[in-house]
């Protein structure tokens, strides 16, 4: 999808890159850097997006109507992706399957099957969006790229993300605890079954493919219309609420964000490109390096890379910060528009999230 520049209604002289940047000549830069021939302005385009700025068909009812409609929509949809994922990898894990297939025995190998499984789900029901073909989607193509300097800062986003999970894990492990609970994170369970070649395969690519997939090339596509920063949020929510886990469930939303905008402003190609990253050299790269070193050494590392995170992930947002303000005041999402996030479909999968979450506490 083309990176599409936000006119000026009122003196139509002047473009506004959706990343906050006015352009008085061609050229292509990272959103968050400034270019020689640019300078930043401030919200002059500041009202409300509507489907008239952002393209696509809305349907009929109050504007709060439709939203809803839209997000229920996509609630129910992710709901059907869960349930029919965790029907799949019941039946391939069943002994008699497990034998039929020869997958017994081979970690991930069924993992790696169910997300094939998944992305023909994906491929049936929602053809044009995971080809690209939907009008007002989010393509694979854009006319431009992110620079270096951008992609070199959402690398050091996710870092920041992932030191603030491993923060949050640890108060959420010590306070388990305290009351007499043990907690499991979903990362804990995972590194634990990294193993053979399967697995990895499994999480570093096959599952951020189908990921990206589902939540910014169909869920976020089809709430595009209501808004680009609403569709980028309510994406990232969705995107939470599917991982059940408290600690995951912070850096799965913030990574959403983070891959919202880069789907949304470059193209979902780019999205997959660092979810990739993310889950090959931040997860697995970094397990499998501490996995080798001494147990103090690893923690070493760890803590290393988490202080490193932190610092170099706030120096970003302090670079980042008039842009990304500017970007949110442009796209801001219509008055009314978060009231659909009382749509059934997305309170269900809440709640299923709320008992998936609670379900990683037992008693010591």
């Amino acid at each position: 999808m083309s990176r599409e520049s936000v006119q000026d209604d009122s003196s139509g002289k002047e473009s506004v890159h959706s990343d906050g940047w006015s352009e008085s000549g061609g050229g292509s830069q990272s959103g968050a850097y400034l270019h020689s021939r640019r300078r930043y302005r401030s919200g002059a385009e500041s009202r409300p997006e509507t489907s008239d700025r952002s393209g696509g068909q809305v349907g009929s009812g109050s504007w709060a109507t439709r939203v809803r409609r839209a997000v229920n929509e996509q609630g129910f949809y992710a709901l059907v992706y869960l349930i029919l994922a965790n029907l799949i990898i019941f039946v391939l894990n069943l002994p008699q399957v497990s034998r039929f297939l020869g997958t017994a025995g081979v970690p991930g190998l069924n993992d790696a099957i169910s997300e094939v499984l998944l992305f023909l789900f994906l491929l049936a029901t929602r053809f044009d969006e995971v080809t690209g073909r939907r009008e007002d989607g989010v393509g694979y193509h854009s006319s431009k790229a992110p620079g270096v300097l951008f992609l070199v800062g959402a690398f050091i986003l996710m870092i920041f993300f992932g030191s603030l999970e491993t923060g949050l894990t640890g108060l959420v492990d010590r306070g388990s605890h305290a009351l007499g609970l043990v907690y499991r994170s979903t990362t804990a369970q995972i590194e634990a079954t990294q193993f053979g070649i399967w697995a990895p395969l499994d999480t570093a690519i096959l599952v951020p493919i189908v990921e990206e997939l589902l939540l910014r090339g169909v869920v976020m596509a089809r709430l595009k219309p209501y808004g680009r920063t609403f569709a980028i949020i309510t994406s990232a929510f969705i995107f939470a609420c599917m991982h059940g886990d408290l600690t995951q469930g912070v850096f799965t939303f913030l990574l959403g964000l983070l891959l919202g905008y880069v789907a949304m402003e470059y193209s979902l190609t780019w999205s997959i490109i660092l979810h990739v990253a993310n889950n090959l050299i931040l997860a697995d790269g970094v397990m499998w390096l501490t996995q080798a070193l001494s147990t103090p050494t690893g923690d070493m590392v760890n803590r290393i890379i988490a202080i490193f995170g932190l610092v170099a992930g706030l120096v970003v947002l302090l670079i980042w910060r008039r842009p990304l303000v500017e970007y949110v005041r442009t796209h801001r999402a219509a008055k009314g528009s978060y009231k659909g996030w009382l749509a059934l479909g997305l309170i269900l999968l809440v709640l299923l999230a709320l008992v998936s979450a609670a379900q990683r506490f037992s008693m010591a």
